[in-house]
């Protein structure tokens, strides 16, 4: 006669919690870990102009130690689902990398973050896209990230795109 009991094929329902509490353990230290790289804190914010319009003209912000961030995107407009051309000029401050990061200013819209390439001292490009949105109108932050010796600089400009 046949021990049914002896090798059960099912493992405990206490081993799959085990298990779960484990894999929760491992996303949380890696969220943890991960988190700064993702968003790290912010050493300054340059102030916002409101008066520029960054689909029709480049558009510039200061900091309070002098330093000074151009951004010019094209195509003019700055359509969604296009490729787009970033061009950032850097005067003031010794940049040891640039990155762009778009995000919707009342609508999280993913992560999109572009790194760009220094071509000449001062003068970053590279190329990125925004995404479609739901809405007819879209508010969108292109934050200028700028990595130096003394913290993280943030140079943000404001646009709407329309679909």
């Amino acid at each position: 006669m046949e021990d049914k009991t002896a090798s059960s094929p099912n493992p405990s329902p206490l081993l799959w919690m085990i298990l779960a509490i484990l894999a929760c353990g491992v996303l949380a230290t890696l969220a943890y870990k991960l988190w700064p790289l993702l968003y790290p804190e912010v050493t300054e914010v340059a102030a916002l102009d409101t008066g520029c319009d960054l689909r029709l003209s480049p558009c510039e912000v200061g900091f309070r130690d002098g330093g000074r961030v151009l951004l010019d995107i094209r195509p003019a407009g700055i359509p969604p689902a296009t490729p787009l051309q970033l061009h950032v000029l850097v005067r003031g401050i010794e940049a040891e990398s640039v990155e762009v990061d778009f995000a919707g200013v009342d609508m999280y819209m993913g992560f999109n973050r572009v790194a760009l390439v220094e071509e000449r001292p001062g003068h970053y490009q590279g190329s990125g896209m925004i995404p479609v949105c739901v809405r007819d109108r879209m508010t969108w932050e292109a934050r200028v990230l700028l990595q130096t010796p003394r913290g993280l600089l943030a140079a943000p400009f404001r646009f709407d795109t329309v679909r």
